[in-house]
Order: C-alpha cells, then sequence, then structure tokens
C-alpha cells in the first residue's frame, strides 16, 4: 500500500530504531517573506510577459474613415498588385471602412450587375467573390461593406412592399453568407421623415441577416432645416428634415448611419461648411440622446464629396474635401462630448477621387489633431 510521503507513518519508517534524533531545525521567519517576496515577484513577472504576449498579439484597430468603392473593384478585378495598391492608399488615408457596389434591384425584381442594365449580377458574382477574398485577406482589419441599391418611389418599387423587402433581406443575407462581406450597406432613396417602411424594410434585413452582422444605411442630409441658424438651400422641399426621433428609431436598427453630406444646393463654400456641420452636431446629439450607458449602439459616418458637378444640387466648388471637412471638423466642436458618436467620414467616391483631393484629404483631415 503506498501512503502519501506527508503521511505520519511515512515519517516514523524513515527513522530507524535507536537512531539519533536531531534536534528541530527552525526557519526564522525573515526567511518566510523573503519567499514570499520572491513568489509575488514571479508571479508578477509572468503577468507581465502574458500581458506583452496578449497586445502583441491583438489585431489592429479599424481606420474611422470610410469610402464607397465602385465596380472598377468589384466587377473588374485585375491583378491582386492592385488589391495590394488599393489597401495601401485606405491605411495611408485611415480608412478602414469600405462600401463596395454589388448590385441592385431591377424593377423586374432579378438582381442587376451596372446601373446601365449591360449585365446580371450573375454574371459578376464570381468576380465579386474574389476581389472579396483578395481585399479581406489584405486587409482583415477593415470592415467591408457589399452595398445594395434599391430606388423607390414613383416609377420604382414599393418599399412598403412584402416582396421587395424580402427581396433585399435574402440578398442582404448572400451578400454575407455567400459572397464573403462583413456586412450589408443599404444605399435606398429617397427616405421621407417619418417614413416607416424603411423602418419596416430594416427590421426585415435585421432579423435576416443576424444581430451580429453589421448594417450601415444610406441616410439623407436634413436639406432645409428651419428655424435654426444654417444656410439653406433657395428650394425647399416638405420632409427632407427627419425628426430627432426619426433618426433615433433608424439608428436602433443599424449599427451605422452614413450621413449623405452633399448635394445641398448651396452656392457658397463657407455657407456649405456651416450646412456640414449642422449635420454632423444634428446626428451627433441624436445618438447621444440614444446612450444607455453600455458602450453599445450606432455611429455616424459623414459622407463628404468628391464627385463631377451636378447642378442645380451640388457645385465642385462649392462641395469638396476642403470645405467638407472643415465643416465636419466645426461640426464635432459643436456637437461637445456628443462628437464621440461621429467616428468618421466617408469619401464619395474612388472613381471621382484625383491624387490632388487625395492630397487635401491628408492635409485637411488626416493630418489634422
Amino acid at each position: 500500500m503506498v501512503r502519501p510521503a506527508g503521511s505520519r507513518l511515512a515519517k516514523q519508517q524513515l527513522v530507524p530504531a535507536g537512531a539519533l534524533k536531531l534536534p528541530e531545525i527552525r526557519v526564522p521567519e525573515t526567511r518566510y517573506l523573503l519567499y514570499a517576496a520572491g513568489a509575488l515577484l514571479l508571479v508578477f513577472g509572468i503577468l507581465y510577459v502574458l500581458g506583452q504576449f496578449k497586445g502583441a498579439s491583438a489585431p489592429p484597430e479599424t481606420p474611422p474613415n470610410g469610402l464607397w468603392l465602385g465596380t472598377e473593384w468589384t466587377y473588374a478585378l485585375d491583378e491582386a498588385a492592385e488589391v495590394e495598391e488599393l489597401v495601401q492608399r485606405l491605411r495611408e488615408h485611415r480608412i478602414g471602412t469600405v462600401y463596395a457596389w454589388v448590385s441592385w434591384l431591377k424593377p423586374d425584381m432579378s438582381w442587376g450587375g451596372r446601373r446601365d442594365g449591360t449585365n446580371e449580377f450573375d454574371e459578376v458574382e464570381p468576380v465579386v467573390k474574389d476581389f472579396v477574398e483578395q481585399f479581406k485577406e489584405l486587409y482583415p482589419e477593415s470592415v467591408l461593406y457589399g452595398w445594395i441599391s434599391l430606388p423607390v418611389g414613383p416609377g420604382n418599387h414599393d418599399m412598403g412592399s412584402e416582396d421587395v423587402q424580402q427581396a433585399v433581406a435574402d440578398f442582404s443575407r448572400r451578400t454575407v453568407g455567400e459572397l464573403g462581406f462583413d456586412g450589408v450597406f443599404l444605399n435606398v432613396e429617397p427616405v421621407w421623415n417619418n417614413d416607416t417602411t424603411f423602418l419596416s424594410l430594416l427590421s426585415r434585413v435585421r432579423e435576416t441577416v443576424g444581430s451580429e452582422t453589421p448594417i450601415s444605411a444610406a441616410i439623407p442630409p436634413d436639406w432645409s432645416p428651419l428655424g435654426v441658424d444654417v444656410p439653406v438651400p433657395p428650394l425647399i422641399v416638405p420632409g427632407t428634415v427627419w425628426d430627432e426621433r426619426y433618426k433615433q428609431s433608424v439608428a436602433l436598427i443599424v449599427d451605422e448611419l452614413a450621413v449623405m453630406a452633399y448635394n445641398s444646393g448651396l452656392d457658397s463654400a463657407p455657407d456649405y461648411s456651416q450646412w456640414v456641420a449642422y449635420q454632423t452636431a444634428t446626428y451627433a446629439r441624436a445618438l447621444s440622446a440614444l446612450d444607455t450607458g453600455a458602450g453599445a449602439g450606432a455611429h455616424v459616418m459623414i459622407g463628404i464629396p468628391t464627385y463631377e458637378a451636378e447642378p442645380p444640387g451640388h457645385d465642385p466648388l462649392v462641395e469638396n474635401i476642403v470645405s467638407a471637412t472643415n465643416g465636419v471638423k466645426l461640426g464635432l466642436q459643436e456637437a461637445g462630448d456628443n462628437a464621440r458618436y461621429v467616428r468618421g467620414v466617408a469619401i464619395y467616391a474612388d472613381w471621382e477621387t484625383d491624387e490632388t483631393e487625395w492630397a487635401q484629404f491628408m492635409v485637411n483631415w488626416v493630418n489634422t489633431p
């Protein structure tokens, strides 16, 4: 029978009968203190090493800004080296969120390719998958949204239709589950104030893709806010200003609101900057009022323009990188503590942005404290 080494019997068997009994040796108490101190130092050392290892292995943070990306990438992917150049540009300009074009719902309820109708989505689906795979391999810390467009209103789709909502929801699930995107970017235009069918559409998509899949939505600006000291366009259209409660209702469903702060119709760059500041501060305050203290919830991206002239709404001499970023910075100052709900700015769009505009973005936004 094997007995524990510390038992009384084991100790007795180790001392022969009649042997000289040595006096018990007592270790000074100070030595116990030294042992204890050494053990503590060892534990702290192990914890420090583990902490360093954990910090070294933690994934890099997603840069705060965004970019709309077109079919020149998702439909006509060239060599992988070009995707590497794209990712390098994004990293340099602190762009970690990308809205990459996928498809749009055609009048016949099929999913199209290019908006000019030259192809169907099924024809380009393999290329889209290849782009997603290459992009995510090269830029794993990014958030890559699949951009899905739904034209609504007279002559287009009825957003309240069950068939339309389910078609969008099913394709959103396909965008994430089959194509490999991180989330879906829903571009629905136009959406008027307090339109409950938009809320039901978003809810249907959320229910279908699940709570863990990020959803971003293109949000119209408050084109002509009244009763505030903000320049407004000469044409005031009812329904283009969302109530704060309606903004919040959308924010409770999606993860990100991409506010399209352009096409204002203004004819002065300083006026446009003030108008952008209003959009920035207003959405920041609306989301702040939803804060439960849990640290979760939606955030805002402010869309800024680089596209060519589209009169009467957009004049690039008025609406551009410099005037837009000036407006966002002013709006963040006006928002105060609420500014934390504005994650960054998103450039519309990659295919319209030249080297001068990229340099302006770096100087006026990326490198600005």
